[in-house]
């Protein structure tokens, strides 16, 4: 008596191992592990930085959240290590 065996198709494979990954990525954001990427993104963002690429100097930064501008410059709105409400770029003298 001949017997055939049954097998699993690629495609039940492949929508496994994306199942997988799926599992790993949302396991690894729950558990707090793709904190440590944001948090060296964030120490390396400076209003110096974002002047600098715009051929200016950093200026007097905004105090509050309310006051969204610069006198002389250019507003960068955002959050940074120096800047805690914003950036103000000043043309370079």
């Amino acid at each position: 008596m001949k017997r055939k065996s049954q097998s699993i198709s690629i495609n039940t494979i492949i929508i496994a191992a994306i199942g997988l990954a799926v599992l790993v990525v949302l396991f690894a954001i729950f558990t707090g592990r793709l904190g440590g990427f944001t948090r060296g993104v964030q120490e390396t963002d400076t209003c110096a930085q974002k002047c600098s690429s715009l051929d200016m100097v950093p200026g007097v930064h905004p105090s509050s959240d309310a006051t969204k501008e610069c006198s002389q410059g250019q507003y960068i709105a955002g959050v940074y290590t120096d800047g805690k409400y914003g950036c103000c770029c000043v043309p370079k003298a």
